[in-house]
C-alpha cells in the first residue's frame, strides 16, 4: 500500500498526493478544525489545548493543537503497523483513533476513496466520520481495527536510577538555543552550567517518584522525557530532556531538550502524561 507523510494537510504547500486524506468543513460556517471538534465532543473529556500563556499564544489560531497532532501521528504509527483496515472492495478505509468514548468504547476513524483525486490532484481518500464499536459503519470491514501499538520491552517504560545520564550539551546548546529560557540564549557557557546543575538534580526526583520518567515515541522507539528545572524557583519545568538507553553502554544519552508543548505532544501519543511536571 501506498504511505503517506500526513493524515491530513498540515501546511498549504504540501502537496495533496503526501496526505492521505481531505477533512471536509463548511468553510461559510466551520473552521478547518470542525471535523476535530467533532471527535473532541464525542470522546472521553480531555483538554486538547495548552493553558500555558507563553504556549497559548504559539497555537493562538488552533483550538486543539494536541488533539490534531495526536491524530496524526498515530495515523503513521498505524500506518507503519499496516492496521489500516480496507472494505472487499477497496473503497473505504478505517483506523483505531485509540482514543475512547466516555462509555469506554473504541472511536474509529472512517474514509471512502476519491475515485478522482488523480485527475483533480486531491486527497486519495475523504474523511466520512469517527464512529464508536457500535457502529454500523464498521459491518463494511473485514475486521475490526486493532489499536496502534508502541511498546515491546515494559523495563523501557521506566528509568533505570543506577545508570548516569550522559548530556549532550553541545547539541542542546548550539542546536536548540530558540528552546532554552530566554535568558540563557545569550550566555552558552551559563546555558551549559544551568543545565548540567537541573541534570544532577534529576536522579533524586526520579527515585522518590518514578512518574516522573515519561515515556515518548521517537526514531520506532521509546525514550524518556524527564523535567529540567533552570530558571524557574517554584520547581516548574522549563524543557523536557529526551533520554535514550543505551542497553549495551548501560547508560541514558541525553540527546535533545524539548520545548514543554513538543514533548506534551510526543509523551500524548503513547498515553496521556499522568504527571506533576508535565501538563498542557
Amino acid at each position: 500500500m501506498k504511505k503517506y507523510r500526513s493524515l491530513f494537510k498540515r501546511y498549504p504547500e504540501q502537496k495533496n498526493e503526501d496526505v492521505f486524506a481531505f477533512f471536509p468543513f463548511d468553510g461559510n460556517i466551520e473552521s478547518w478544525e470542525a471535523p476535530y471538534e467533532k471527535l473532541a465532543k464525542i470522546a472521553s473529556p480531555e483538554n486538547w489545548s495548552f493553558s500555558r500563556l507563553e504556549i497559548k499564544e504559539k497555537y493562538k489560531n488552533q483550538s486543539l493543537p494536541i488533539l490534531t497532532s495526536y491524530l496524526n501521528y498515530t495515523f503513521l504509527r498505524i500506518q507503519e503497523l499496516n492496521f489500516i483496515v480496507y472494505s472487499d472492495e477497496e473503497d473505504k478505509a478505517a483506523f483505531n483513533t485509540g482514543l475512547q468514548t466516555r462509555q469506554g468504547k473504541d472511536i474509529f476513524a472512517l474514509f471512502f476513496r476519491n475515485k478522482q483525486s488523480k485527475e483533480r490532484d486531491q486527497c486519495d481518500w475523504t474523511f466520512f466520520a469517527f464512529v464508536d464499536s457500535y457502529s454500523e459503519k464498521l459491518n463494511f470491514y473485514p475486521e475490526t481495527p486493532k489499536i496502534a501499538t508502541y511498546i515491546e520491552d515494559a523495563n523501557d517504560l521506566v528509568f533505570d536510577t543506577k545508570l548516569e545520564i550522559d548530556t549532550n550539551l553541545g547539541h542542546i546548546v548550539e542546536k536548540n538555543m530558540d528552546r532554552l529560557p530566554v535568558a540563557l540564549r545569550e550566555n552558552p557557557r551559563i546555558a551549559i552550567t544551568s543545565i548540567t546543575g537541573a541534570v544532577q538534580f534529576l536522579r533524586n526526583r526520579i527515585v522518590r517518584n518514578y512518574k516522573v520518567a515519561i515515556p515518548h515515541w521517537y526514531e520506532n522507539k521509546i525514550q524518556l522525557l524527564l523535567p529540567l528545572v533552570i530558571s524557574n524557583d517554584d520547581n516548574i519545568a522549563d524543557l523536557a530532556l529526551v533520554v535514550d538507553k543505551d542497553k549495551d553502554r548501560k547508560f541514558y544519552r541525553g540527546k535533545t531538550v524539548l520545548s514543554m508543548d513538543q514533548a506534551y505532544i510526543d509523551a500524548r501519543l503513547i498515553t496521556r502524561p499522568d504527571s506533576d511536571w508535565l501538563n498542557p
